[in-house]
């Protein structure tokens, strides 16, 4: 501890504001030079835990009223069920009159009543909202300096309390939506937000429950976006703008419907689809900024017709996308269509001309998930055949199967026919 001591003040309390806030006032006990340190700590981190909920209310006061910071930079406060909106109100209030940058609020699905001074807080950087249930906002919403918004399971009880909340977010940069598809009140969530540069929309489903109608949905209007996420097995994209500064997109609808994408991703350089294909060829657009490409084993389809419209791929991937499991709750899934069985067939459909990009551009060719049915020999066989400039092909097989149905697959792969002296097989 004496080493410690020996630290520059502005060091030390880095190191305490990256402790819990409770941990960090213990540190009084260490040393006289100690006693008053953690009052200059700008960040206030705690988990008030729903069976002493009076005593931690206490201490979140004391140490809002004894801190000295110039700017109570952070505000993260974990509240339990019991949280009671004045003492919430009062709290945030202090925060707001310190210039607070970063707020987050943790209610474990009760209903958090904000005060209405936080709609106007100039000084707010970053909002996070999680597990609450948002029953009203205020007619006036300005935030200024916001740039970040988390909305992780967060309900709210009208369509349009979203679109009020992010109509007040004129510099709002990233946004992140994460929330159950099946028991949403909020039907269509419409993003009308142009300074919008990343969107991250995650929706989980929840086992045993009902499936969502078809007027489960997003309305995206941000044309700004650089990088745009989409996961969610049931809901639907209903409008989306075309997005021309567009660099990574990651779109996971199993079950939507293509033709909302027609020339919104074409603009991407990184692009991951689990997707059902266009039944018409033309809603697909040319991407002629695309490097890199990541397909899901369930949308091969795509491969043939996208392959057309890509001049300057360089990295082609296919992954074999599994349930997917929250890791913090057990029975929130997210699936792909190959998910519900393997009758799932996907077609593949040779190109009638080489594709431009197997011609000229496409050097690596990846298959994660490869189970070696004829339709992914025939692809793999086939881009071997025709990718000039590839320099290296890596197959990793399902790890279900055994070592001798593996070596038959490489010994497939091994001895089909490559126009690419300089290409590398691995198979793992």
């Amino acid at each position: 501890m004496d080493r410690i001591s020996l630290l520059p003040e502005d060091l030390i309390l880095k190191i305490l504001s990256s402790l819990p806030t409770k941990v960090a006032v213990t540190t009084c006990l260490l040393s006289k030079r100690w006693c008053c340190l953690w009052k200059h700590v700008p960040k206030l981190l705690y988990n008030i835990s729903r069976s002493d909920y009076q005593r931690a209310s206490r201490f979140v006061y004391t140490f809002l009223s004894l801190n000295k910071s110039p700017v109570l930079e952070s505000l993260h406060l974990s509240l339990g069920q019991k949280g009671y909106s004045k003492d919430i109100e009062t709290w945030t209030s202090v925060a707001i009159s310190r210039g607070v940058r970063h707020l987050l609020y943790s209610q474990l699905s009760a209903t958090l009543r904000l005060p209405r001074s936080l709609f106007t807080c100039e000084t707010l950087v970053t909002l996070t909202l999680v597990s609450a249930v948002i029953r009203d906002v205020p007619l006036t919403i300005c935030f200024p300096s916001l740039k970040t918004l988390f909305l992780w399971f967060v309900d709210f009880l009208e369509d349009e309390i979203v679109t009020s909340l992010l109509s007040g977010c004129p510099v709002l940069t990233e946004l992140n939506v994460s929330r159950f598809c099946n028991n949403a009140r909020v039907k269509n969530f419409t993003i009308f937000v142009p300074s919008l540069q990343c969107l991250t929309i995650i929706e989980y489903f929840k086992k045993d429950s009902q499936a969502p109608g078809d007027d489960v949905g997003f309305v995206i209007k941000a044309p700004s976006l650089n990088s745009v996420t989409i996961s969610s097995e049931f809901s639907w994209v209903c409008s989306l703008v075309k997005m021309p500064y567009l660099v990574k997109a990651n779109v996971k609808l199993p079950h939507g419907d293509s033709k909302k994408f027609r020339g919104c991703l074409t603009s991407a350089k990184h692009l991951s689809l689990c997707l059902q294909p266009p039944l018409d060829p033309s809603h697909i657009g040319i991407f002629d900024q695309l490097v890199s490409l990541n397909l899901c084993t369930c949308s091969l389809d795509w491969c043939g017709l996208i392959l057309k419209h890509t001049p300057k791929l360089r990295v082609l991937r296919f992954v074999r996308y599994q349930a997917r499991v929250s890791p913090k709750k057990a029975d929130l899934i997210w699936k792909c269509r190959m998910s519900y069985g393997d009758a799932l067939i996907t077609q593949w459909e040779q190109p009638s001309s080489v594709p431009q990009c197997l011609s000229s551009s496409v050097e690596t060719v990846e298959w994660i998930g490869y189970k070696g049915t004829q339709t992914e020999k025939e692809m793999v066989m086939y881009l071997l055949k025709n990718s000039r400039q590839l320099k290296k092909v890596s197959i990793r097989s399902l790890a279900s199967i055994n070592l001798n149905e593996k070596h038959k697959m490489l010994l497939d792969l091994a001895s089909a026919q490559r126009i690419s002296s300089e290409s590398r097989l691995l198979f793992t």
